[in-house]
């Protein structure tokens, strides 16, 4: 009897020290921080803090609405182009936080920004972004429907193919598209921005790539 107790008092020792490497291996591994189930409810971002430059387009993001999971603070300037507005720009790749969003449109080609021009400046921002460590993110160039955009000789794709080009070129720089986005649905009154409906769903958007790539750097 009382070996059979020796017995049982090993094996029960035995599984109580199996559970508690288990357990070792399970933290050691972010086992528990890395098992997001998205359907049970709202993704989870370590990196909760965004930064949003650029022109009137970035600062539509002073009026979106709070209590979101991605607190936004917008720092941009409104009716300057790329150009105009690189300084304030450099000046929001150094504030604290990881991520920024750059977003921009219309004013570059509306006022006849020279493309190499657009892209120098951008690259100059994404040199200075990675000195920084800074993670950015930019959305499709923005354009708008007025009679006078139609009378321009400037195609919003060509500043949208440079942005595309540099997400490539740089490892810390990443594109969404939100060209399906340009409908009347979306469009505000004024003809030249963008609704709440366009904000919300370009935050959708941005929120889903961040919880994609913080999920596959602790992985």
């Amino acid at each position: 009897m009382k070996k059979l107790k020796l017995v049982l008092k090993n094996k029960i020792i035995c599984l109580l020290l199996s559970i508690l490497f288990l357990c070792f291996e399970c933290f050691s591994n972010n086992i528990f921080f890395d098992t997001i189930n998205t359907n049970l409810g709202p993704l989870v971002i370590r990196n909760s803090k965004i930064i949003v430059t650029g022109d009137s387009f970035a600062g539509k993001f002073y009026d979106y609405e709070e209590n979101k999971d991605l607190t936004i603070y917008p720092y941009a300037r409104a009716g300057h182009t790329i150009d105009q507005n690189k300084i304030i720009m450099a000046q929001a790749l150094n504030f604290d936080g990881t991520n920024v969003l750059i977003s921009i449109g219309v004013n570059d080609q509306y006022n006849q920004t020279p493309l190499y021009r657009f892209e120098s400046v951008l690259r100059s921002l994404l040199n200075i972004s990675l000195y920084n460590k800074k993670t950015v993110f930019f959305h499709s160039y923005l354009r708008y429907f007025s009679n006078d955009y139609n009378q321009k000789r400037f195609s919003a794709e060509e500043y949208d193919a440079i942005i595309r080009q540099l997400c490539v070129e740089y490892d810390n720089a990443y594109y969404i598209d939100v060209k399906d986005l340009e409908s009347s649905f979306y469009i505000s009154n004024d003809n030249i921005h963008y609704n709440m409906q366009f904000y919300d769903e370009l935050y959708n958007r941005l929120v889903n790539l961040i919880h994609i790539l913080e999920t596959a750097q602790n992985s």
